[in-house]
């Protein structure tokens, strides 16, 4: 995850900026809305900060979490690769079969080819996520 936190400091700096040139400029009888610019970027400026510092508390957990989901979504893939080489072969051999009665075009037979691995891989990915 990007930090972002130089941004958003920046970003509530100049809020705060406009503000207080809001409110030294605008000498109008009525609510000045310079008030509601300063608190706005203050409280940008506090929540910014407070996410900034947490982040670097959690880093160290974040990175232990980061590695375990690097490895199941590699276990995952595995899986999901074997499954769908599973069934292309079947598909192959079920089409082999089929050709030697039938006459089938081969922009058929690929789409339905592509088509049921799409699926056939969704719907692996889907199984194998919720199991492991």
């Amino acid at each position: 995850m990007k930090n972002l936190f130089i941004q958003r400091f920046f970003v509530s700096i100049l809020i705060i900026v406009l503000g207080i040139i809001q409110i030294t400029l605008d000498k109008s009888v009525g609510f000045n809305f310079g008030y509601f610019i300063l608190f706005l970027g203050g409280i940008i400026l506090v929540s910014s900060t407070i996410s900034y510092i947490k982040s670097r508390k959690n880093k160290s957990l974040e990175k232990e979490l980061a590695k375990e989901y690097d490895e199941r979504d590699a276990l995952i893939d595995g899986k999901v690769a074997r499954f769908s080489l599973q069934i292309l072969i079947y598909e192959i051999f079920i089409l082999m079969f089929l050709t030697n009665f039938v006459v089938i075009a081969t922009k058929t037979v690929l789409f339905v080819v592509l088509v049921s691995l799409i699926i056939s891989e969704f719907w692996a990915r889907k199984y194998y996520n919720h199991v492991l």
